[in-house]
This record gives C-alpha cells, structure tokens and sequence, in this order.
C-alpha cells in the first residue's frame, strides 16, 4: 500500500512539474515579446523624432513612409510594415499628447 501512494504521489508531482513548466515557459516567451515591442516602441518614437528634426520640409504622408522603411530596415526585417505603421501611430500620438501639454 505504501509504494502505490507513493507512485501515485510521485505521478501528481511529476503532472505539476510539467503543467508549470509549460505555462513557465509560456509566460517567459509573453514577457520577452512584450519587451520587443517595447523596444520597437522606443525605436519608432526615436525615428519619428529624428525624421521630424532632419526633414520638416517633407508633408506628414513621406514622412510617415521615410519612417515605415526607416523602422522595418532598423528591425532587420523582424516587423511587417503593417506592426511599423502601428508603432508610428502610436509614437505621433504620444509625441503629439507631450507636445501639447507642454505647450500648456
């Protein structure tokens, strides 16, 4: 009787071990994609700012596309111009919200 509780103890500890494992793992590979956007994020911000610094001249459609390829090139091809037209978005927005409340 001591040897089946035993092995049937020895069972559950080993389903737990697995079963944390994968959502260890799982959990880990949603942390590191987080921190690549978060970085892509800072790079988009950084792109704009210094397509806005370099041309002002250029309407906001080039500059929009200078940034798109500029980003995607910078990424190594790692984000589709569809997630760098998104980063974009979102960094103009922030950019625009800083600006104007400063300008307050």
């Amino acid at each position: 009787m001591d040897s089946t509780l035993f092995n049937l103890l020895l069972g559950i500890v080993s389903i737990v071990i697995s079963v944390g494992g994968v959502y260890l793992i799982n959990f880990l590979n949603n942390k590191i994609g987080a921190e690549k956007t978060k970085h892509y994020y800072d790079l988009a911000q950084k792109v704009v700012m210094s397509i806005e610094q370099s041309n002002p001249q250029l309407a906001g459609i080039d500059k929009k596309e200078l940034a798109l390829n500029r980003l995607v090139e910078l990424s190594d091809n790692k984000i589709t111009k569809k997630q760098a037209d998104t980063l974009i978005e979102a960094a103009v927005y922030d950019i625009k919200k800083l600006l104007k409340n400063n300008i307050k």
